[in-house]
């Protein structure tokens, strides 16, 4: 899968601090260890940091990266705390070892007394605990209690956000939300996508077009079966799920898609027909000529 493309929404949708610190507050209202990390530090002065890392030819990108203080921390104690936010569409056994190289580039080199919390965001019914695997599994137990320089959270974003109130949230953010939330549920995504873009037609919530083509490329390739990787649910449950009749939102999106074309195909044929009827063709001609069956003609075209 195209890293790009998987990352795209994610990325736009969170990279300024503001709307990062919203989709924190969503999650925490669920999420009790994350609501204690909001307790102590103040999200009002979240920062956005550098987010390429490049050591001893290794080369890589975290998706967010902040920096933002401690609550009640004077001026000259200046306590601050790195903050990355690594999005996930399928369980990464690397993804631990890919944050120690986010922690060691990003803030231990700029900063050797700077903590960092990574929030791996994620959509998926499986619960999913990179944690549960001993960091160093193949020593002895002695070494089993050996932990990581950092903290990981986790945000569940189909079970820890809950309603989406568009006119609380920034525009990009309620439709990624909407879009992660209910990516593999067509039906509850069908009327709030449907009433996002209603929401938008205001020109105040106005939102790029580049990125309403983002927000789709990542529903087609998340609910695709042709994607492997592209699903928290394992491979064969999904299956199975299409073999119960399990419609996906891409099977929704497409089959609209193709309803489109046939729509607009249709209404060049009438324009067609029109036209032969205008230069003194019959009912009969014009219907051999574009296969129009005499009835539409008559309904459509006279």
């Amino acid at each position: 899968m195209n890293t790009k493309d998987h990352d795209g929404i994610f990325k736009t949708a969170f990279k300024e601090p503001k709307r990062a610190a919203s989709l924190l507050k969503l999650a925490a209202k669920k999420n009790k260890s994350l609501a204690r990390f909001l307790q102590v530090v103040d999200l009002k002065t979240m920062r956005a940091e550098r987010t390429e890392i490049n050591r001893q030819g290794l080369k890589g990108s975290a998706d967010l990266a902040f920096s933002l203080k401690i609550k009640n921390s004077n001026n000259k104690a200046k306590l601050f705390v790195g903050l990355v936010l690594e999005h996930k569409s399928y369980p990464d056994s690397e993804v631990v070892s890919q944050l120690e190289h986010y922690f060691y580039e990003l803030f231990r080199l700029s900063r050797p007394d700077c903590p960092m919390v990574a929030v791996i965001v994620y959509n998926g019914e499986i619960k999913w605990n990179p944690l549960k695997a001993k960091l160093y599994a193949k020593y002895p137990e002695y070494f089993h209690d050996i932990g990581y320089p950092f903290k990981i959270e986790m945000i569940n974003v189909g079970k820890e956000v809950g309603n989406i109130d568009f006119s609380k949230l920034n525009p990009y953010v309620a439709l990624t939300l909407v879009a992660m939330k209910y990516v593999f549920n067509a039906e509850k995504y069908k009327p709030l996508m449907d009433k996002a873009m209603a929401y938008f037609l205001d020109p105040k919530n106005k939102i790029d077009d580049s990125f309403i083509q983002e927000v789709l490329l990542y529903l087609g390739e998340e609910t695709s079966s042709e994607y492997r990787e592209a699903i928290m649910d394992r491979p064969e449950i999904m299956a199975e799920r299409k073999r119960k009749g399990f419609v996906s939102v891409a099977d929704v999106i497409r089959a609209e898609g193709r309803e489109e074309g046939l729509a607009k195909g249709f209404a060049k044929l009438v324009q067609s027909a029109k036209n032969f009827l205008a230069m003194g063709l019959s009912v009969e001609q014009v219907s051999k000529g574009t296969g129009l069956s005499i009835a539409e003609i008559q309904k459509h075209c006279l």
